[in-house]
């Protein structure tokens, strides 16, 4: 049994690699390959496809320029941009700076928004593995941006 599937997996395999391999769209069929049926709805799939996509020009589904992404991709984008910032080594560099007193706040609230984002966008996202808060996504994306803002805020403070 083992010896019939080593062989059969090894006549698929070289028949993939091969330029007459199944994975190969082709227009002309030979005995070894496909069947003439199927040979015939490819070639016949192949004319469709060339004469109405032309004609009919339409653009893809959903077309850039008139799909509008809602906030919560930009949100998850940024939620993995903050992720890669605090995995950097930014702390380190500040601490080797000399920094005059009157930009410290700034700087600790450039630190503290992506830690707190990240950390309350996370916890959204923990509720969301849970199925919870697909129903009012908005306000929960509101709710994430203003709480990690005055989080910030609160740790630049200290």
């Amino acid at each position: 049994m083992s010896l019939t599937l080593l062989s059969l997996n090894k006549q698929l395999f070289s028949r993939t690699l091969s330029r007459y391999g199944p994975m190969l769209l082709q227009t002309a069929a030979s005995s070894d390959t496909v069947t003439p049926q199927t040979a015939a709805y490819r070639l016949k799939s192949k004319e469709w496809v060339e004469t109405n996509e032309k004609k009919l020009n339409r653009p893809l589904s959903p077309h850039i320029q008139i799909y509008r992404f809602p906030l919560q991709v930009y949100t998850s984008g940024f939620h993995r941009f903050t992720g890669l910032i605090l995995n950097g080594k930014i702390l380190s560099y500040i601490y080797a700076m000399n920094i005059p007193s009157w930009a410290i706040f700034s700087i600790k609230l450039m630190i503290a928004w992506p830690v707190t984002y990240h950390t309350v966008n996370g916890i959204r996202h923990l509720a969301w593995d849970t199925g919870r808060g697909f129903e009012k996504y908005e306000t929960i994306t509101a709710v994430v941006i203003g709480t990690s803002i005055l989080a910030a805020i609160g740790l630049a403070l200290l």
